[in-house]
Formats: C-alpha cells, structure tokens, sequence
C-alpha cells in the first residue's frame, strides 16, 4: 500500500515538472516573437505601394452594342421565283441599285394583254367619238330644218335621242379606255417590281448586311430577300441609371472600347435621351452617335462607354480599398523606411476610377503608403515587410541544420 502511495506521488511530481517546462517554453516564445513588447513597439508586417499623383476622373462605366444608324430590308414587291441575285454579303450598293431580279413571264404576259386592252378600248373610242360626231351633224341639221318647219317634231325628237346616246356610248368608251390604260400601267409596274432595287432617300453608299434567301427559292410578295446597312455613322444604345441620368445632356462626348481593337479609344456623342425612365429598371435609353470613317467598327460589336462627368487634375489617389476607416474618419498610413516605422494621416475620399480614389486636399505624399496590413496599425508603429520574414525563416533554417 505505501509502496503505492510512494509511486503514485513520485509520477505526480514528474507531470508538474512537465507541466512547468511546457509553460517556461511557451513564456519564452512569446517573448521571442514579441509577445513581451507592447502592441504600439510590436512590429507588424505590411505590403507598400506609391501613392498616385496626377489626374483622376468621375465616370459612369457602361455596356451595349453597336447598330447601324439606318438598316432595313429589300422585300421583293411580287411573288415568283428568284432569277438571279447581283449582291451578296458585304457588296457596296448606291440607291436605286437593282440588287435581284425574279422571274418575269408571267408578268411580261399579263403587260402585254393589258397593251392590248388599251388598243381595243382606244378603237372603241375613236369609234364612240365618230358616232356622236355624226350625231352631232344630224342634229345640227335637224335642227335647221325643224325651223323652217320642213320636218316632224318627232323626227327633232329622233335625232336628240341618238346625240344623247353618242355622247353616253362615247363616255363608256372613254371610261373603258381609262380602265385599259390603267390596267396596262399596273401590270407594267408589277413588271418592273420583277427588278427589286433598294432606295433611300439620302443617297450615299451602304452595304449588304445579309443574305435572306438563294437564287431559285420561291418568294412570296413582301418577303425579305437582303439586308441593306450603313456603316457611317453608327449608334451605340445604353441604359442609364438614375444616378447618372442627370448628368448627360445631347452632344455630350464619350468614351468608347471595343474587344475588337483594344486599347484604342473611340469617341461617341450623345444624339438622344429618353425623357423618361423605366418604371421597372429605373433605367433610361441614351442613344450615341460614333463616327465610323474608316470602317472599323461593325454593327454588333460589344462597346464599352465611359461617360466622363468631371476631372481633376494633379491630385493624389491611393487604391480604394487603402484608405481604412476609424471612429473619425478615414486615414492612411505612411512608412518611414528609415525608422521602419509608420504614420497615420487622415484622409477626406472623393472622386473614384478605375478602382483608386482621390485623397481630397491631400499634402504630398512623400514616402511609400501601407497598402495590405494597415488595419493592424497604430501611428508610430514598426513595420516589417514580408522579405524580412522570409530572411529569418531561412536564418532559422541554416541553424537548425548546423546544429
């Protein structure tokens, strides 16, 4: 039983040492990695970056596509079957130029039997006005004669009867004429619609977007065989928020990119603005007008449209997620190599682009800015910067394997 006692104390004992070694250890740690130094000496490792000085500008960043200012289609005015098209994808066409032509039997034929309705109807007329002229002879005579009372009332009476009758067999005729002739005019412009050209009232050149149907095909009237767009100039449609909406006004210069050719920045002018927005998005249409001169831009494109609202010119900007917020307001910190230590500046924020923001009335800058660690800092502060940690690691390394 003592014998039990006697080890059961001794391995008590042994754990309590054990127990004081681990903290004596663990003290001695934190004393090493600075666990006995207070949080202001205590240095903390940060990333440094430059602030900016120069210009910084408020905009209103969008997206659309490009369109053609003016596009519609060429429809062939008559059915039939297609002949023959002389444009295709990409061809350059003028106004009034025939662009496909359908086939015109059918329609040559019914000309030609509306031509000859228009003879008939032109003998029957001549024929119509001969008789009233003979009419009008006959009258005149018994007319005469009735004066000296040489005929019967009743043959003046005969002789009235058939002027009057000419005089209507001549107005059918004409009527009849009238209606041949405009028979004949009919069928010959539903022969000329066989020629479908494409006409616009401004002249100038335009191309041929896209090719509908395939020589051969059977086209119905009105059915829409190509495509007809103008290049220069384009439009760029965009929906503005209502944040941004009071800020643009027609004429208004704006920015463009395309993926097309990158890097390059194209110029858009505002040509209008919807007077109202949308109830649903809250949004409103903004249309611009980009001229194309040499024909690099094309309707579809993906454009990005960067509307400038205001620049500033000579002012400092950091990165906007550096500026980190306190009870009072907003500072940065700026290092002092020399001392590796750091100073807090407070900062008023303003205009944001591109991801930096401008420090408001900001002195100059004259020393690298805390860019990642600043949130863990107090003003006067040491810093270390993640180059040092790596040269102790490897310091630690090179001992342990010379030991």
């Amino acid at each position: 039983m003592l014998k039990k006692i006697l080890a059961h104390k001794i391995l008590s004992l042994v754990i309590l040492a054990f127990m004081v070694l681990a903290a004596v250890r663990f003290f001695a740690g934190l004393d090493a990695a600075g666990g006995g130094v207070s949080p202001a000496q205590r240095a903390i490792y940060v990333e440094l970056g430059q602030a900016r000085f120069g210009q910084i500008r408020e905009v209103g960043l969008y997206y659309g596509s490009l369109t053609a200012a003016q596009k519609f289609s060429v429809a062939a005015r008559v059915g039939g079957q297609l002949k023959r098209l002389m444009m295709d994808i990409g061809d350059q066409v003028e106004s009034g130029q025939v662009l496909a032509n359908l086939d015109d039997d059918e329609y040559r034929l019914a000309r030609d039997k509306a031509a000859h309705g228009v003879q008939l109807a032109e003998a029957q007329y001549a024929e119509a006005e001969a008789n009233l002229r003979l009419a009008q002879s006959d009258m005149n005579r018994q007319s005469n004669l009735a004066d000296k009372r040489i005929v019967t009332q009743s043959d003046f009476e005969n002789a009235e009867n058939k002027l009057r009758q000419a005089e209507a067999r001549l107005l059918v005729a004409e009527s009849q004429l009238r209606g041949a002739q405009s028979q004949l005019a009919d069928a010959t412009l539903r022969l000329s619609y066989t020629r479908v050209s494409a006409t616009w009232p401004e002249g100038g050149r335009r191309w041929i977007g896209e090719r509908l149907v395939d020589e051969g095909d059977l086209i119905t009237p009105n059915s829409p065989l190509l495509s007809v767009v103008s290049l220069n100039p384009l439009l760029v449609v965009v929906e503005v928020i209502e944040k941004d909406y009071p800020k643009i006004q027609v004429g208004q210069v704006a920015e463009l990119r395309t993926e097309a050719w990158p890097g390059e920045i194209f110029k858009g002018r505002v040509l209008r603005v919807a007077p109202v927005l949308s109830a649903a998005s809250r949004q409103a249409r903004v249309e611009l007008e980009v001229a194309n001169t040499d024909l690099r831009l094309k309707p579809g494109m993906f454009t990005e449209v960067i509307f400038i609202f205001k620049e500033i010119q000579n002012v400092w900007s950091v990165p906007q997620d550096v500026p980190f917020r306190r009870q009072d307001g907003f500072v940065i910190f700026v290092a002092d190599p020399d001392t590796q230590t750091v100073k807090m500046r407070p900062v008023n924020l303003g205009l944001v682009e591109d991801g930096r923001v401008e420090l408001v009335g900001s002195p100059p800058i004259d020393g690298p800015v805390i860019f990642l660690g600043q949130h863990l800092l107090e003003d006067g502060q040491s810093y270390k910067l993640p180059g040092a940690l790596e040269d102790s690691a490897r310091k630690t390394a090179a001992a342990g394997a010379q030991g």
